[in-house]
Parts: C-alpha cells; sequence; structure tokens
C-alpha cells in the first residue's frame, strides 16, 4: 500500500511540475486539490503530498487563503538561479575533464552533432533537451554526487531558464552550439582551465540572453 500511495505522490509531482514547465499552470494559478483529484482520479492525499513536495522545491508558494499558489520567477530569483547554475557548471566541468575517456568524449561529440543538425529543423523540446543532456553527461563525468544530487534538484528550474535562453531568436540557438563547440575542444585537450573559461562564458552569454529577453537586472 505504501508503494502505491508513493507512485501516486510522485505522478502528481511530475504532472504538475511539467504543466508548470509547459504552460498548463501559470504563474498565479491556484492548485485546488480538490479539483486535481477529481483531474488525476485519485484521492486527495497523494494530492496534498504532491503540492507540499512541490512548494519545498520552489515551484509553488503556500499563500494565506488561497493555499498552493504556482510561483512566478520574478527577474531576481531567474537572476539568483542563473548565479546558482554557473558557480555548478563550473565545478562540474573542472572535475569532469579529469575523468575522460575518449569514449566520454565520443558521447558528447555526437549529442553536440545531433543538436547542431536541429538548427535546420528547429524543435524546441529536442533542442532544450539534447541541451540538457550535453551538461548532463558533464556532471555524469564529475564523478561528484553531492554535485549531481544538487543539480537534479535544480534541472528542471534551468530548463525553464534555458527556454526563455534559448527559445527567442535563431543566433542564441548558433551561438549556443558555438560555445558547446569550444567547451568539448577544451575538453579534447584535457585542459581543465580552458574547459572552465569556455563554460564561464557560456553560462555568461546564457545569463545575458535571459536578461536582454525578459528584462532581468543583475
Amino acid at each position: 500500500m505504501l508503494e502505491k500511495q508513493l507512485s501516486y505522490k510522485e505522478r502528481v509531482y511530475k504532472e504538475i511540475k511539467n504543466g508548470i514547465l509547459t504552460g498548463q499552470y501559470p504563474p498565479g494559478s491556484v492548485m485546488n486539490e480538490r479539483k486535481l483529484s477529481a483531474e488525476l482520479g485519485i484521492s486527495r492525499t497523494p494530492i496534498r503530498e504532491a503540492l507540499q513536495m512541490l512548494a519545498r522545491d520552489g515551484w509553488l508558494q503556500m499563500e494565506i487563503y488561497k493555499g498552493a499558489v504556482v510561483r512566478e520567477f520574478d527577474p531576481h530569483s531567474m537572476w539568483e538561479l542563473t548565479r546558482v547554475r554557473c558557480a555548478l557548471e563550473l565545478s562540474a566541468i573542472e572535475d569532469a575533464v579529469r575523468n575522460l575517456t575518449d569514449a566520454d568524449l565520443l558521447k558528447l561529440r555526437q549529442i553536440q552533432e545531433k543538436q547542431q543538425a536541429l538548427l535546420s529543423h528547429y524543435n524546441p523540446d529536442e533542442f532544450i533537451s539534447l541541451d540538457r543532456a550535453f551538461h548532463s553527461y558533464i556532471y555524469q563525468l564529475s564523478h561528484n554526487k553531492e554535485l549531481i544530487k544538487l543539480v537534479s534538484n535544480y534541472y528542471d528550474m534551468f530548463r525553464f531558464l534555458g527556454m526563455q535562453a534559448l527559445g527567442k531568436t535563431e543566433q542564441r540557438r548558433a551561438t549556443t552550439i558555438a560555445e558547446h563547440r569550444a567547451i568539448l575542444e577544451a575538453m579534447e585537450r584535457r585542459d581543465p582551465e580552458g574547459a572552465i573559461q569556455a563554460m564561464k562564458a557560456h553560462m555568461d552569454e546564457t545569463a545575458n540572453n535571459i536578461r536582454s529577453n525578459i528584462g532581468l537586472e543583475p
């Protein structure tokens, strides 16, 4: 019975979070337990538990009189997230370069080439998915369990930021590919400092692009 309850809770968590990411539940939406229970066909207990988890992870805010409300990522919060991501990415790339094998480099090259191929027939979900795959593989190569645990909690928020950074202009998508290539080339040279600098340049450009697209202030 416990396993069943846990699966329901996780299902609700994932469905609501995906709804937030895709705009089904825009910022300010009130997540009514009774309505969600009817929509998903399950009891209110796992609904309540999932909403608490989403609030804990920063997707919802608990407000007096309203209850669980979809969080609005204001410019300051988004700027804070870009700073967190930059710190995590730089730490990951430094460790990853020291653990590389030729097979790892091939895997990263394949991801990079698939993402580049999408420039001619752009699909935002696929492009973001490959972008995430590139960075996620670098995290795996760091072999830093605590770092990987941290990023697992943040990555959907980074995906949200990525949509802001990549979805608006073809030019930014192309420069993202070029920045990934620079990171990969430094990794192929087994050059930790060069890889760190290339990742820093990539994070800086991502932050600048988000700022120009949505009026984000540092």
